[in-house]
């Protein structure tokens, strides 16, 4: 028996996403070749991979032991590839790096500018990836390291993924100047139930964070504009069109708005994450201790 990596990676995605169709878009395939693939890697087990319950395929108790033994193997090959890096001695090579849009400016680049003075020979990629999409990226070894914030839902518990906390960021009611609310010293989401508010685009992790806080607090909130940038964002609640929710790292130094606390609402946790057969890599483990004191300086 000869296993074929490409079909195992295939096989690995449909665990993660269910559906040969889903396979074929993440992976850019058809359907029709997945479904070929998928069914050569069943033909060189010798035994059944699947099953079908009601309309849908899953993964006979074989297709989890598989997926579980082809991460393990990636695993183990990331680390094969780490230690013959390491003979070196030198952290070498390129590391790409993704993270959300705020994250990018504020830690990203930072630690890019210290590793470009330290280790010159590192060749680093920045990503810009929204923190919903950012696990898969790393799983599919599009990213390297992410910069992501971890929402405690569990994406991130996995023994594929090395986790490494570096900040935590605190979310902001974001108001024009003289605005009435900005009187108090913390406002509640119910009290901007009247107000027009600026939102990050769909299918974003804030464009989808500030409408759920909105309908909890008793109110659809009205959308006066979506921006992909903060910057431009900033300026619409400035001019006095809107209001906004925006984390302290996208506001930064800006007198052009006010920012207050919002009542009940945790800070949010930044977090850098690796596929743990990577994490021994020297390149990614400075780029690490990059983030890590790039983060740290946040809080100076």
């Amino acid at each position: 028996m000869t296993l074929n990596p490409s079909r195992l990676t295939l096989l690995e995605v449909f665990e993660r996403v269910g559906t040969v169709r889903a396979v074929a878009a993440e992976l850019l395939l058809s359907p029709s070749s997945v479904s070929q693939q998928l069914a050569l890697l069943e033909t060189e087990i010798g035994t059944p991979l699947f099953e079908r319950v009601g309309r849908r395929l899953e993964l006979t108790s074989t297709g989890v032991l598989l997926v579980e033994r082809a991460r393990q193997l990636r695993d183990h090959m990331e680390s094969i590839e780490a230690e013959l890096a390491d003979l070196a001695k030198r952290p070498t090579g390129r590391v790409r790096v993704g993270g959300f849009a705020s994250s990018v400016s504020s830690i990203l680049v930072p630690a890019v500018e210290a590793l470009r003075d330290s280790h010159p020979e590192l060749q680093i990629e920045l990503l810009e990836i929204e923190p919903s999409e950012s696990p898969t990226a790393l799983l599919q070894g599009r990213c390297d390291v992410i910069v992501t914030v971890d929402e405690s839902d569990g994406t991130l518990l996995s023994p594929s993924i090395v986790v490494t906390p570096l900040a935590t960021d605190p979310l902001r009611v974001v108001l024009p100047l003289g605005h009435p609310a900005s009187r108090g010293t913390a406002i509640s989401i119910a009290d901007l139930a009247g107000e027009q508010w600026a939102l990050d685009l769909h299918d974003t992790y804030l464009g989808e964070l500030v409408p759920r806080l909105c309908r909890r607090s008793g109110f659809e909130p009205a959308v006066a504009g979506r921006f992909s940038s903060y910057g431009v964002m900033l300026q619409h609640v400035g001019a006095g069109l809107s209001v906004a929710i925006l984390p302290e790292l996208a506001i930064g130094a800006t007198t052009t708005v006010v920012r207050r606390p919002i009542d009940g609402l945790a800070d949010r946790h930044i977090v850098a994450a690796v596929r743990a057969g990577a994490a021994r890599r020297s390149a990614v483990e400075v780029t690490l201790d990059a983030l890590r004191q790039s983060a740290a300086g946040l809080r100076d």
